[in-house]
């Protein structure tokens, strides 16, 4: 079984579990009522700028059996739709994929087994710890790395993977990681972001890409975006809700080169 080493440990999170346990515990408050949303999107920057954010929709959910943690290519390595099996070696230990549904999805779709486009990429690795925090079970993931913006193939991802789910008795929760627009300013990062996210709320795939495409929005994870939206309306999804935004100049007090973040919850 191939292990895919952590990268982000220690750069992006803490290297020690116990002090990421700690800071988890700092940000994730206790939720009046848990949710069982089919799928939720959230930020993948360094913990002490985007950890707050994702952090808000994590609280709101407690334990599936598999998680399918998609996000985007940042290296250009590996397919362009990448599925993992085996091993993502972590300081908490190694989440198993859920080999029963990678195949399925990669049985019918583009997506390719693969392990080249896992192994420099944090998007998918920055979302395990808070997984692993939630989690009140035994749980498996299954890790893709998409680097394509073709709308054929994340639909036909997308459907695959609402297919997968509904084959199999399982409590699954899509993971979307995505980071919003990226390096303008505070002003142009929230016109963006709205564009985007208004977009999202409405379950509106082809107009996210639209929009993203049309205003040059350089959010990292629309790709996957899409094909969870596919994915969400599929499996009977009816409605989105943000429930939390902020950029990292309010971190770093920087406005003039800010990344937006944002938490959406798709039930």
């Amino acid at each position: 079984m191939f292990v895919r080493k952590a990268v982000a440990a220690g750069a992006f999170y803490p290297a020690s579990w116990n002090e990421t346990k700690n800071y988890l515990d700092s940000i994730i408050e206790p939720a009046k009522q848990k949710i069982k949303p089919k799928a939720i999107i959230v930020p993948h920057a360094g913990y002490v700028y985007s950890g707050w954010v994702a952090a808000k929709a994590y609280e709101l959910i407690e334990g599936f059996d598999t998680y399918i943690v998609m996000g985007p290519n940042h290296t250009g390595l590996g397919e362009e739709i990448s599925v993992f099996e085996g091993e993502y070696e972590m300081p908490f230990g190694n989440p198993e994929t859920d080999s029963e549904i990678a195949n399925l999805i990669i049985e019918n779709s583009t997506a390719k087994r693969d392990v080249y486009a896992h192994l420099q990429e944090h998007s998918i690795e920055v979302q395990l710890p808070f997984i692993e925090h939630i989690s009140n079970k035994p749980y498996k993931i299954v890790p893709i790395v998409i680097g394509t913006h073709n709308r054929q193939k994340l639909k036909r991802l997308g459907t695959a993977i609402a297919n997968a789910i509904k084959s199999t008795n399982k409590d699954v929760l899509i993971v979307v990681s995505s980071d919003m627009n990226h390096y303008e300013d505070q002003e142009t990062t929230l016109k963006k972001d709205t564009l985007a996210l208004d977009k999202i709320i409405s379950l509106d795939e082809e107009g996210l890409l639209d929009v993203v495409e049309r205003y040059n929005i350089s959010m990292c994870g629309a790709a996957p975006s899409y094909a969870c939206i596919v994915s969400a309306k599929l499996l009977g999804s009816k409605k989105a809700s943000l429930v939390a935004h902020r950029t990292s100049g309010e971190v770093n007090m920087d406005f003039n080169q800010v990344v937006g973040y944002a938490s959406v919850v798709v039930e």
